[in-house]
């Protein structure tokens, strides 16, 4: 697994190794109700800036993804942490009466 750190070294060195068509990901923290939680997202850079040759993905240069969001990784994180808005390999990960479920055990571990 490559690591591209979150600092201006690791951002270009990230951009200058980026490959068309390839799923990079990067570690977030989501905050809800019950607490704080990992979460990863995907990008796939499809096409290079006109002047610059920089790899883009929409509006999201790679550069910018590694200075953003960094450490960006070239390997999907392991199961203990859950994809934000995605679905992999068909598999729903939380459902909103799991979400109701966890909430409500957490509201009676409060009143206890």
């Amino acid at each position: 697994m490559t690591v591209w750190e979150r600092s201006k070294r690791g951002a270009k060195k990230f951009a200058r190794e980026v490959e068309l068509g390839k799923t990079y990901y990067y570690i977030q923290t989501a905050v809800y109700p019950w607490g704080e939680e990992l979460v990863w997202s995907s990008i796939v850079f499809d096409h290079r800036q006109v002047f610059t040759g920089g790899a883009m993905s929409g509006s999201m240069s790679a550069q910018g993804l590694c200075l953003n969001y960094g450490p960006v990784y070239d390997e999907k994180p392991g199961r203990h942490i859950r994809p934000i808005c995605e679905r992999d390999d068909d598999e729903v990960y939380a459902t909103p009466g799991d979400i109701l479920k966890v909430r409500n055990s957490r509201r009676a571990k409060a009143r206890r």
